[in-house]
């Protein structure tokens, strides 16, 4: 359950720029290729929030479409599942134009301020979940 490690980045995050201040509601936008369940998600976070600022804190999670642009013909199609090939022209070359984000869009505190937009790269959040995850393993 990668749900699991994206929780905990995103909780990083939040507790950053919350900045000791209690959270009252966070607004994510999740791509489609991250293949995210947000149940799980969700109750990650409350898993991993416990006991911090942010453990009230509701998690509203917007999902952002996998929109792919053709680089053989230049049309731009919505792909739900691999094999993502172009919908015109049946080319395999596409690039991904929205989808593969993970973002952290909003962060509102108790006090009612508002912290709009904070990227967070998925991949170093998995990566550094993995090494802490390994290295607590070999303490055993």
């Amino acid at each position: 359950m990668h749900e699991m490690g994206l929780a905990e980045g995103i909780l990083d995050v939040v507790l950053d720029v919350a900045g000791g201040q209690k959270v009252r509601r966070i607004r994510l936008q999740v791509g489609k290729l991250h293949m995210v369940v947000p149940d799980s998600l969700e109750f990650s976070f409350q898993l991993v929030s416990d006991g911090t600022p942010a453990a009230e804190a509701i998690l509203e999670i917007e999902e952002v479409p996998a929109r792919f642009i053709c680089r053989k013909c230049g049309v731009e199609s919505e792909l739900n599942h691999p094999p993502f090939i172009c919908s015109q022209c049946g080319a395999p070359d596409v690039e991904v134009k929205t989808g593969d984000q993970m973002l952290v869009d909003e962060v509102e505190l108790e006090n009612g301020t508002k912290i709009r937009r904070i990227a967070v790269d998925s991949n170093e959040i998995l990566e550094g979940h993995l090494k802490e995850h390994h290295s607590d393993n070999q303490d055993c």
